[in-house]
């Protein structure tokens, strides 16, 4: 019966890894179609083509003065726009298809880690799909610099979590040196990936650690993840001369400016689209009124408790040195898309009554599915 079961699973998490992985694929084509471009991809590309050698690459004082790839220390990507640039110039093609590739591998890993939590696969497979084809995270992928960017920060979060995740269920320590492994590796992709360990904390405090108010020894996990974020963390300081969080806010305005920040980025998250001043407002008050809920019912569902504490995190992340309008920053939501769309089936999933359950279900697929593929097919 065990090994029944098994083979059952695997059909059906096969089949649904086969519909998202095939929904990816046949939605975004057009992308193929968009020219390399300047910006951002020729910053880039540019760089790449000076930066030749391994030692260039490598070098965290190397300054070319082009604002994107020299502010930061990000040798993974400039790997990999090294080997694009080498062996592609700029033809759009396969830059398109890398892209591609790195959200189609976000997609299986974001299932993975949902249906840890969602213990329906019908759930999960509609919050990794709301998620695949979400309309921000299409735009992302449409350009080129910034998947590159936000998609490896997503792929080494994302590994990085599921990797530390499946050690607790196996108390195999090879998936947790590959945690470790994943984790380094990550943070010289892009220094964000430092933030993965706050979201592993949060995970441990809420669903792994006993109740109790005193140092264990399994407290000490989250030692090395510490220890491997101070070299990134040393060369990003050094080579900031200056800061956007000294230079242009301070004190109390800064805490009501991020608090701005963070009720735009949801609403955005929540509307996909820009909307009117009355719907902002609206949503809001719906936040406010939610929040204190979710954490109210978290303290009795763990689960739920680090689904809205994640979603919070992942905003955070990207409104701490920022300060451009979020109209501009769709790619910015792509991380926190995982965590929203996650928390909405979670809820509808544990809902106890049949009938609510599939109202709720209907009005959540044609929100976070059926309105972005519409977004999709008629603005493309």
């Amino acid at each position: 019966m065990f090994n029944q079961i098994k083979k059952s699973d695997i059909l059906k998490i096969s089949l649904i890894l086969l519909v998202l992985i095939s929904s990816v694929l046949f939605l975004y084509r057009p992308h193929f179609k968009i020219n390399f471009g300047g910006g951002d991809n020729l910053e880039w590309y540019e760089e790449a083509k000076e930066r030749d050698t391994l030692t260039k690459i490598f070098d965290f004082q190397y300054y070319s003065g082009r604002y994107g790839p020299s502010s930061y220390f990000n040798p993974v990507q400039l790997v990999i726009w090294r080997y694009m640039t080498t062996n592609y110039g700029q033809r759009s093609y396969p830059y398109h298809f890398l892209c591609i590739l790195i959200h189609l591998i976000n997609v299986v890993l974001v299932f993975f880690i949902l249906n840890n939590f969602i213990k329906n696969k019908f759930f999960s497979f509609s919050a990794t799909l709301s998620f695949a084809i979400y309309y921000l995270n299409f735009k992302t992928i449409g350009w080129i610099a910034a998947t590159i960017t936000t998609g490896l920060t997503a792929f080494f979060l994302l590994s990085t979590f599921l990797l530390f995740l499946k050690y607790f269920q196996t108390k195999n320590r090879l998936l947790y040196f590959l945690s470790l492994l994943t984790f380094l590796i990550g943070t010289f992709a892009k220094e964000t990936v430092v933030f993965v360990a706050p979201i592993l904390l949060t995970y441990y405090l809420t669903t792994q650690r006993k109740k109790i108010f005193k140092f264990i020894k399994t407290d000490l996990i989250f030692l090395p993840y510490l220890v491997l974020s101070l070299p990134i963390i040393l060369i990003t300081s050094t080579r900031l001369s200056s800061s956007a969080l000294i230079n242009n806010w301070g004190g109390f305005n800064f805490g009501i400016h991020m608090f701005y920040r963070f009720i735009d980025f949801l609403i955005y998250l929540i509307t996909v689209i820009p909307v009117s001043f009355n719907i902002q407002i609206t949503i809001t008050m719906f936040i406010l009124i939610s929040f204190p809920i979710l954490i109210y019912y978290g303290i009795k569902d763990k689960n739920l408790l680090f689904l809205a504490i994640c979603l919070f995190l992942l905003i955070l992340i990207y409104i701490y040195s920022n300060f451009r309008d979020i109209y501009n920053l769709g790619r910015y939501l792509y991380l926190p898309s995982v965590a929203w769309f996650g928390l909405l089936y979670y809820i509808v999933s544990n809902i106890k009554n049949l009938k609510i359950k599939i109202l709720s279900s209907f009005c959540l697929i044609n929100y976070t599915i059926i309105l972005n593929l519409f977004l999709i097919l008629t603005k493309g």
